[in-house]
């Protein structure tokens, strides 16, 4: 008898649970109706919008995808980005698609979203020579992303970007209507 008590008291016993480590104490999960959900969780962004392109003074259309990822305290995001005066699917003469990785911070609300990211990209840009040719170049440059999301639901949500792009022959800043999907859908409850 007095073996299995101090077995069931130390922890050590198939049912009890493991303690909580400190980044599960830090982002803990939350509960909004009959669902369960992970604070902190990572994220995937689709957005689309309007820049101006700095170098010729003129705007700019723009896509974007990124990939945002939790690491400890820490995030970090993974994306890509393109800008041009014309629609990507008209193969435009003229762009910018970047290959970009950051870090950043986040604030997250039930109903909100805010994250900043800053980091290094790796661009190739198509400058026009002439009507028939462009000049494809490779360069290093940077990016930058300030996200402001309303959360519909907790793991889906609509938003504004306002991102800058920059390196050495193509420089675009701007803003894009984005759409937010979370992976923090634990389970019902």
């Amino acid at each position: 008898m007095f073996v299995l008590t101090a077995t069931a008291q130390n922890g050590n016993n198939p049912g009890s649970t493991r303690p909580l480590t400190k980044w599960e104490k830090m982002f803990p999960e939350v509960k909004y109706g009959n669902k369960i959900y992970k604070t902190g969780s990572n994220w995937f962004t689709v957005g689309y919008g309007a820049g101006w392109h700095t170098n010729k003074n003129v705007f700019n259309q723009n896509f974007s995808m990124a990939y945002q990822h939790r690491y400890h305290a820490m995030y970090f995001n993974f994306g890509w980005h393109f800008s041009s005066p014309e629609f990507i699917t008209d193969r435009p003469m003229e762009q910018l698609n970047d290959l970009h990785a950051g870090a950043g911070l986040r604030f997250e609300k039930r109903y909100f979203n805010f994250a900043f990211f800053i980091g290094p990209s790796f661009a190739t840009t198509w400058i026009p020579v002439n009507e028939t040719v462009s000049a494809l170049n490779n360069q290093l440059g940077a990016h930058t992303e300030l996200q402001f999301t309303f959360k519909y639901f907790y793991d889906l949500g609509i938003g504004t970007s306002l991102y800058g792009s920059f390196n050495k022959r193509y420089q675009v800043v701007g803003i894009q209507l984005h759409l937010y999907f979370s992976n923090a859908f634990v389970m019902d409850y």
